[in-house]
């Protein structure tokens, strides 16, 4: 089983944020808003994790329940190569210990019927025919969900038997609550578990190959939050889901290009692309839309050269290997320089 993303064909990444509740017994969670950014920054940087942005669905502060849980469904079925789900909100727990994932108007006092139940996002991975299944879960009792994917005993089988090829990576264990920072300064922050993982895919790990996977970035995070005395994050994967290729080492790779995730903290990169976005009117739309379209070309044609670098490794073609690595090298230098235009365009 191959794990590099570029090479599956239809990926897709869902991401979810909710930071604001209808109701008083949620407190509000600013970091959220500021966490579906970084992601979203870190999948869609050529340089690390290099998905197009329009692979990337990004839902905040979703309402219905019903409306979630099939437009997730929905997405699911289309994808046939990587599916990746992150989710950043309040964890609830049910009365039958089953963890829901909150909306904007879920109920503190009946999680059950007005939250996202985890047999649905469950039924959501079942129903799709993509390779790989990946769930990153940013919130409280988040480590339910491995309990519930491997599950007591030969039903736990069974579930591990239906979801082949999935990961599911948690900012806690089931009965430990996730960590934000204090809400007055959630403003420029991240949730303290999504922090510490961008910073960690930004800087690289030293001594690992130019990939990373699940299985390298896991014990890295795990040190790094518990040193700090943050929840220590859980993971569970079947078949080789653990090694699939979700970043670029930033550690074992001269840089391509400035990048403010990769040379500044979250809340600084945060507070530039605002920027950027407010300097956009000082260059002709059509100069802009024609940079963007040439970024846009040079990212694809790096994610197809992963999957012909990707497949040549698998089937031993090592002179076939050789020549796309080539290729590959020369064209992220143009995505470079086309990255670099689009860039004084809009600063």
């Amino acid at each position: 089983m191959t794990t590099d993303q570029a090479g599956y064909g239809a990926s897709r990444a869902v991401l979810i944020g909710v930071s604001d509740y209808d109701n008083v017994g949620f407190t509000p969670l600013p970091a959220a808003r500021n966490s579906v950014t970084a992601m979203q920054t870190l999948l869609t940087d050529p340089a690390l994790c290099g998905w197009s942005r329009d692979q990337i669905t990004v839902i905040s502060n979703p309402k219905s329940v019903s409306e979630l849980g099939i437009q997730l469904t929905e997405l699911a079925r289309e994808t046939t190569g990587v599916l990746l789900l992150y989710y950043v909100g309040h964890g609830v727990v049910t009365e039958r210990a089953e963890l829901c994932l909150t909306v904007s108007s879920t109920h503190p006092g009946h999680p059950g019927i007005s939250g996202l139940r985890w047999e649905t996002v469950r039924h959501a991975f079942l129903s799709s025919s993509a390779r790989v299944r990946v769930g990153i879960l940013d919130c409280c009792f988040s480590g339910r969900a491995i309990e519930a994917l491997s599950g007591p005993g030969e039903q736990g089988l069974a579930d591990l038997a239906d979801i082949r090829g999935s990961y599911v990576l948690t900012a806690s264990r089931s009965n430990r609550a996730a960590h934000v920072p204090p809400l007055h300064e959630q403003r420029t922050a991240c949730t303290s578990f999504t922090a510490e993982l961008s910073d960690l895919v930004c800087a690289g790990i030293p001594d690992k190959p130019d990939w990373l996977s699940f299985s390298d970035i896991y014990p890295v995070l795990r040190q790094r939050l518990t040193a700090k005395g943050l929840p220590a994050p859980d993971r569970r994967g079947t078949d080789t889901a653990d090694q699939f290729q979700f970043t670029a080492n930033a550690a074992t790779r001269s840089p391509r290009r400035a990048r403010a995730v990769a040379a500044e903290p979250t809340s600084r990169a945060l507070n530039q692309s605002r920027t950027a976005d407010a300097n956009r009117m000082h260059t002709s739309p059509a100069v802009i839309r024609a940079a963007e379209g040439v970024v846009r070309s040079q990212e694809e044609r790096v994610q197809r050269l992963l999957g012909d670098l990707n497949h040549a490794r698998t089937v031993g073609d090592t002179a076939k290997a050789a020549s796309v690595e080539e290729e590959l090298r020369n064209v992220r230098i143009l995505l470079a320089q086309a990255i670099k235009s689009l860039d004084d365009y809009t600063s």
